[in-house]
């Protein structure tokens, strides 16, 4: 199950002190998934799965889409055997796909022995409190948002990451469609600006196919109502802003002010 931590109180106009540690609670554990479907039950740690490390390098849609991998967890069944035969983990982790001009390790070959020579402890790691090697100076290098933590649009947007949208021999091509309709959704009450919802931004992560018709089934305007209720409890916007995008709590990131002005 997907864990969130908030542990922010904002002083007026001021951003909390951006160190890795805090960080941390809203960013590798915002979007930490224990994979644990089979391996406590063969003798081997549980994977966890820090979405941070792999949506620096592809899109959302690239392995919620092409790959399979299910939006909620416990749904995709990954296994060791479907890993080797190239599927989940294995689309990529193959052995020959290469980043970087290094290949990309194997996953699960010759399982279910333990080996750390073939780098099983890589993911079967158990469900470890720290973020990883390399995460401070990750974290150091990416944009803020109002409230300090990482800005992951913005970082696509100014080309600090330029995450793939596609992994050889599975990704069929398609043409490029051209998506810059914005949606202005208003709120109930005066105490609360308006929402700007860009189909742009969103799509350079997730496409169409993530949101259309699963989550949001009608496209016509006005035919669904938004509460802040049903987002927390995963639906609409909260399918992905309670478990991997950035949590409800930062509510400036979409509920602008007068400036427009959303990022620091």
């Amino acid at each position: 199950m997907l864990s969130l931590v908030l542990a922010v109180t904002l002083a007026a106009g001021n951003a909390p002190e951006r160190t890795p540690e805090r960080i941390y609670a809203t960013v590798a554990i915002h979007g930490r998934v224990v994979l644990d479907n089979f391996s406590t039950d063969t003798g081997m740690p549980a994977v966890v799965f820090d979405h941070w490390r792999h949506r620096v390098l592809f899109t959302c849609r690239v392995c919620h889409v092409d790959v399979g991998f299910a939006m909620k967890a416990g749904e995709t069944r990954i296994s060791a055997v479907t890993n080797e035969n190239g599927t989940h983990c294995g689309a990529c982790h193959d052995g020959k796909a290469r980043h970087d001009g290094r290949p990309i390790f194997r996953a699960c070959t010759g399982w279910p022995r333990n080996d750390p020579a073939r780098g099983c402890p890589r993911c079967h790691a158990g469900a470890t409190a720290g973020p990883g090697a390399g995460y401070a100076a990750f974290v150091r290098a990416m944009p803020a948002d109002v409230e300090g933590d990482i800005d992951w649009a913005a970082a696509a947007r100014r080309s600090v990451i330029k995450p793939v949208d596609v992994v050889e021999g599975v990704t069929l091509k398609r043409s490029t469609m051209r998506i810059d309709r914005d949606v202005e959704i208003r709120p109930l009450g005066s105490w609360m600006n308006g929402v700007t919802f860009s189909h742009k931004r969103h799509v350079t992560w997730i496409g169409c196919e993530l949101c259309h018709p699963e989550v949001f089934p009608v496209t016509k305007r006005g035919s669904v109502k938004y509460d802040m209720a049903e987002m927390r409890a995963g639906r609409h916007c909260g399918a992905c802003h309670v478990s991997v995008a950035f949590p409800l709590s930062t509510c400036q990131r979409c509920h602008a002010g007068d400036d427009g002005r959303a990022v620091r």
